[in-house]
């Protein structure tokens, strides 16, 4: 990386710090993230440069993966069984939403079917760009929705979290691990890492982190929690990472994208809402805590939510990690019309 990169890598930090000490300041819900975010897609629309290195986000990932297993403890691995019935709401959720969404965006917004029906998918960001990438579909307008779909949950969703629920369902905060913990959560988290990277694991460095402290945190082995500053930089830096997806957009295709995008968002969350509150009822558990669970949002932006909102992380992570794993492996099945039609022009061209 030259040097006019890492200026530019500085410049987006300090960004998104500054966005995320602002809104800490006001006392904002997930300030860290959110403040970061809000700044970073504010220079982005500005025209700089704010895009990260994969190799840092990796880095990243494995943070975010260590902190949400430090709420998987032996309690939570008892009732692991209750989760079932949220699994199936969620299933559930995730169709609604899908049918939903596509349905307002071809017959109210006008777009294509295949642009809809990738726009309308909650999350797995990367895999749905890879296979509409060989339909017919509108590249940039699936990744300027979607873009803008997590940003306005990660800016709208903590506030509606407060309203639905003032007093949360925040967890005991736990004690920072000792440096020798912290040193085996890293290394196992790189290890199991690597291993599911190559079994082809679905965001590897997220999961593969995610698994290793869950293993260590649910069998009692540890009980720390990472450092507050530790937690604080992959905040801000996530953030910056949900605000850099606007490198390169223009004012004019934002507001071109921008309402259709905020229809298809507002019908997105009124069915996780419908359904968070039905699978709250059935089994107990409380409505904001479901709610970010089902939020129709990134993986890695949703689960840091929760461990922002001292939640239980491990609830939330199994749920948006069963959508993440389950768009993956069943899109390509799913696109199976949108691929054939896009091979059949190539032959007609041809």
């Amino acid at each position: 990386m030259d040097i006019a990169r890492w200026l530019r890598l500085a410049g987006t930090v300090v960004i998104g710090a500054a966005g995320g000490a602002v809104a800490d300041w006001l006392g904002l819900p997930a300030a860290w993230m959110s403040g970061s975010m809000i700044a970073v897609t504010i220079a982005s629309l500005a025209g700089l440069d704010t895009r990260l290195p994969l190799r840092l986000m990796n880095v990243v990932f494995l943070g975010i993966g260590i902190a949400l297993g430090v709420g998987v403890t032996p309690e939570v691995v008892h009732g692991i069984v209750l989760w079932s019935v949220g699994l199936v709401g969620l299933g559930l959720s995730v169709v609604a939403c899908v049918w939903v969404v596509q349905v307002f965006l071809v017959r109210v917004a006008g777009w294509d079917r295949d642009t809809a029906f990738f726009s309308a998918l909650p999350g797995a960001l990367s895999y749905v760009l890879a296979v509409a990438a060989d339909s017919r579909a509108d590249i940039r307008k699936v990744a300027t929705s979607q873009s803008i779909r997590v940003f306005l949950l990660v800016a709208v969703l903590p506030s509606l979290i407060v309203s639905v629920a003032p007093e949360g369902s925040a967890m005991p905060a736990k004690p920072p691990a000792p440096v020798t913990e912290l040193v085996v959560l890293v290394v196992a988290g790189v290890a199991v890492a690597l291993l599911f990277r190559r079994l082809r694991v679905p965001a590897a460095w997220l999961t593969g982190a995610l698994a290793a402290s869950a293993i260590l945190h649910g069998t009692g082995t540890f009980a720390g929690s990472l450092p507050a500053p530790a937690v604080i930089v992959v905040f801000v830096l996530l953030g910056a990472l949900v605000g850099s997806r606007f490198a390169g957009s223009s004012l004019a295709l934002i507001a071109r994208i921008g309402l259709a995008s905020l229809g298809a968002f507002v019908l997105a969350m009124a069915v996780s809402i419908a359904f968070s509150a039905a699978v709250s009822a059935l089994v107990g558990t409380p409505l904001d805590q479901v709610l970010v669970a089902f939020a129709p949002g990134g993986l890695d932006a949703m689960t840091t939510l929760a461990v922002a909102l001292n939640m239980d992380s491990a609830f939330v992570a199994a749920h948006q990690l069963a959508r993440f794993a389950g768009i993956a492996l069943t899109l390509p099945f799913l696109a199976r019309g949108a691929l054939a039609r896009a091979s059949a022009d190539e032959e007609t061209r041809d």
